[in-house]
Protein backbone atom coordinates (compact mmCIF):
# COMPACT_ATOMS: atom_id res chain seq x y z
CA UNK A 1 0.00 0.00 0.00
CA UNK A 2 2.77 2.44 0.92
CA UNK A 3 4.52 1.69 -2.39
CA UNK A 4 1.37 2.52 -4.37
CA UNK A 5 0.90 5.78 -2.48
CA UNK A 6 4.55 6.66 -3.03
CA UNK A 7 4.21 5.95 -6.75
CA UNK A 8 1.14 8.20 -7.01
CA UNK A 9 2.90 10.94 -5.07
CA UNK A 10 5.99 10.74 -7.30
CA UNK A 11 4.19 10.66 -10.66
CA UNK A 12 1.32 12.97 -9.75
CA UNK A 13 -0.94 10.71 -11.81
CA UNK A 14 -4.20 9.22 -10.73
CA UNK A 15 -5.76 6.54 -12.85
CA UNK A 16 -9.22 5.45 -11.84
CA UNK A 17 -10.05 1.80 -12.44
CA UNK A 18 -11.13 1.27 -16.02
CA UNK A 19 -9.60 4.46 -17.42
CA UNK A 20 -6.96 3.73 -20.01
CA UNK A 21 -4.32 6.07 -21.36
CA UNK A 22 -5.67 5.46 -24.92
CA UNK A 23 -2.52 6.39 -26.83
CA UNK A 24 -2.19 9.51 -28.96
CA UNK A 25 -5.13 11.61 -30.15
CA UNK A 26 -7.70 11.66 -31.56
CA UNK A 27 -9.63 9.86 -28.82
CA UNK A 28 -13.11 8.71 -29.87
CA UNK A 29 -16.04 8.41 -27.48
CA UNK A 30 -15.56 5.10 -25.67
CA UNK A 31 -17.65 2.09 -26.67
CA UNK A 32 -17.87 0.89 -23.04
CA UNK A 33 -19.69 3.95 -21.72
CA UNK A 34 -20.47 2.39 -18.33
CA UNK A 35 -16.78 1.74 -17.61
CA UNK A 36 -15.88 5.43 -17.86
CA UNK A 37 -18.99 6.57 -16.02
CA UNK A 38 -18.24 4.22 -13.10
CA UNK A 39 -14.57 5.35 -13.10
CA UNK A 40 -15.84 8.93 -12.75
CA UNK A 41 -17.94 7.91 -9.73
CA UNK A 42 -21.14 8.73 -11.60
CA UNK A 43 -24.11 6.74 -12.83
CA UNK A 44 -26.26 6.48 -15.93
CA UNK A 45 -29.88 7.61 -15.59
CA UNK A 46 -32.94 8.70 -17.49
CA UNK A 47 -34.42 10.71 -14.57
CA UNK A 48 -35.61 14.32 -14.55
CA UNK A 49 -33.28 17.29 -14.56
CA UNK A 50 -33.09 19.93 -11.83
CA UNK A 51 -29.69 21.43 -12.67
CA UNK A 52 -28.60 22.02 -16.26
CA UNK A 53 -25.79 24.07 -17.78
CA UNK A 54 -22.98 23.85 -20.32
CA UNK A 55 -19.22 24.35 -20.37
CA UNK A 56 -16.93 24.45 -23.40
CA UNK A 57 -13.74 22.40 -23.66
CA UNK A 58 -10.85 22.92 -26.06
CA UNK A 59 -8.10 20.29 -26.12
CA UNK A 60 -4.82 21.20 -27.80
CA UNK A 61 -1.77 19.00 -28.34
CA UNK A 62 1.31 20.88 -29.53
CA UNK A 63 -0.98 23.73 -30.56
CA UNK A 64 -3.27 21.56 -32.69
CA UNK A 65 -6.92 21.10 -31.81
CA UNK A 66 -8.01 17.63 -30.71
CA UNK A 67 -11.72 16.94 -31.27
CA UNK A 68 -13.91 16.33 -28.26
CA UNK A 69 -16.23 13.72 -29.78
CA UNK A 70 -19.99 13.37 -29.60
CA UNK A 71 -21.40 10.61 -27.43
CA UNK A 72 -19.24 10.83 -24.31
CA UNK A 73 -21.44 9.73 -21.41
CA UNK A 74 -24.24 8.51 -23.68
CA UNK A 75 -25.33 4.85 -23.64
CA UNK A 76 -27.35 4.62 -26.82
CA UNK A 77 -28.25 0.95 -26.27
CA UNK A 78 -29.79 1.62 -22.86
CA UNK A 79 -31.20 5.05 -23.68
CA UNK A 80 -29.55 6.52 -20.59
CA UNK A 81 -26.95 9.24 -20.04
CA UNK A 82 -24.41 10.33 -17.47
CA UNK A 83 -24.52 13.78 -15.85
CA UNK A 84 -21.69 14.91 -18.19
CA UNK A 85 -22.30 14.35 -21.90
CA UNK A 86 -21.34 15.59 -25.34
CA UNK A 87 -24.03 15.64 -28.00
CA UNK A 88 -21.86 16.77 -30.91
CA UNK A 89 -18.24 17.57 -31.73
CA UNK A 90 -18.42 21.25 -30.70
CA UNK A 91 -16.60 20.76 -27.38
CA UNK A 92 -19.71 21.64 -25.39
CA UNK A 93 -20.13 19.48 -22.30
CA UNK A 94 -23.74 19.35 -21.17
CA UNK A 95 -24.03 19.08 -17.39
CA UNK A 96 -27.33 17.86 -15.99
CA UNK A 97 -28.38 16.42 -12.68
CA UNK A 98 -31.46 15.59 -10.68
CA UNK A 99 -29.83 17.33 -7.67
CA UNK A 100 -29.54 21.02 -6.80
CA UNK A 101 -26.01 22.48 -7.05
CA UNK A 102 -24.15 19.23 -7.78
CA UNK A 103 -20.35 19.29 -7.96
CA UNK A 104 -18.73 17.81 -11.06
CA UNK A 105 -15.07 18.07 -12.06
CA UNK A 106 -13.04 18.15 -15.24
CA UNK A 107 -11.41 14.92 -14.07
CA UNK A 108 -14.79 13.18 -14.00
CA UNK A 109 -15.40 14.21 -17.60
CA UNK A 110 -11.99 12.89 -18.68
CA UNK A 111 -12.66 9.68 -16.71
CA UNK A 112 -15.94 9.26 -18.65
CA UNK A 113 -14.03 9.90 -21.87
CA UNK A 114 -11.49 7.33 -20.62
CA UNK A 115 -8.61 9.67 -21.41
CA UNK A 116 -5.93 10.22 -18.75
CA UNK A 117 -5.66 13.81 -17.47
CA UNK A 118 -2.82 14.63 -15.09
CA UNK A 119 0.15 16.95 -14.82
CA UNK A 120 2.50 15.84 -17.60
CA UNK A 121 -0.01 13.32 -19.02
CA UNK A 122 -2.82 13.51 -21.51
CA UNK A 123 -4.18 10.28 -22.88
CA UNK A 124 -1.16 8.14 -23.67
CA UNK A 125 1.12 11.17 -24.04
CA UNK A 126 3.87 11.55 -21.45
CA UNK A 127 6.85 13.77 -20.89
CA UNK A 128 5.23 17.05 -21.85
CA UNK A 129 3.49 19.82 -19.96
CA UNK A 130 -0.24 19.93 -19.24
CA UNK A 131 -1.67 23.42 -18.79
CA UNK A 132 -5.33 24.10 -18.08
CA UNK A 133 -6.87 27.54 -18.41
CA UNK A 134 -10.35 28.65 -17.38
CA UNK A 135 -11.80 31.72 -19.06
CA UNK A 136 -8.29 32.68 -20.14
CA UNK A 137 -6.62 32.33 -16.72
CA UNK A 138 -4.14 29.58 -16.02
CA UNK A 139 -5.27 27.05 -13.44
CA UNK A 140 -2.77 26.10 -10.76
CA UNK A 141 -2.85 22.65 -9.17
CA UNK A 142 -4.43 19.37 -10.22
CA UNK A 143 -6.24 19.84 -13.56
CA UNK A 144 -8.63 16.99 -12.77
CA UNK A 145 -9.88 18.81 -9.63
CA UNK A 146 -11.30 21.77 -11.58
CA UNK A 147 -14.95 22.16 -10.55
CA UNK A 148 -17.23 22.76 -13.53
CA UNK A 149 -19.45 25.86 -13.53
CA UNK A 150 -21.91 27.33 -16.04
CA UNK A 151 -20.42 28.73 -19.25
CA UNK A 152 -16.77 28.14 -18.44
CA UNK A 153 -14.33 28.14 -21.34
CA UNK A 154 -11.83 25.43 -20.43
CA UNK A 155 -8.70 24.80 -22.46
CA UNK A 156 -6.44 21.81 -21.85
CA UNK A 157 -3.12 22.32 -23.59
CA UNK A 158 -0.43 19.66 -23.78
CA UNK A 159 3.01 20.42 -25.22
CA UNK A 160 6.36 18.77 -25.61
CA UNK A 161 8.81 21.57 -24.82
CA UNK A 162 7.91 25.24 -24.86
CA UNK A 163 4.98 26.93 -23.22
CA UNK A 164 1.26 26.32 -23.53
CA UNK A 165 -0.60 26.92 -26.76
CA UNK A 166 -2.75 30.00 -27.02
CA UNK A 167 -6.32 29.02 -26.18
CA UNK A 168 -9.50 31.05 -26.37
CA UNK A 169 -10.60 32.91 -23.24
CA UNK A 170 -14.23 33.05 -24.35
CA UNK A 171 -16.67 30.87 -26.22
CA UNK A 172 -19.95 32.05 -27.75
CA UNK A 173 -22.43 29.55 -26.36
CA UNK A 174 -25.45 28.86 -28.56
CA UNK A 175 -28.76 30.14 -27.21
CA UNK A 176 -30.32 27.76 -24.71
CA UNK A 177 -27.09 26.21 -23.42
Amino acid sequence: MATVLLLIAITGARKPAGVEARGAPPWPAPAAVGTGVRAAGLSLASAGVVTRYAVHLDVLVNGRAVPVPAGIGVDRRGGVVAPLVTSDGSGIIHVSSDAYAPVFTLGQFFDEWQVMLADGRLGGLRGGTTVVSVNGSRLRGDPAALVLAPHQEIAVSYRFGGGPAQAPARYAFPAGT
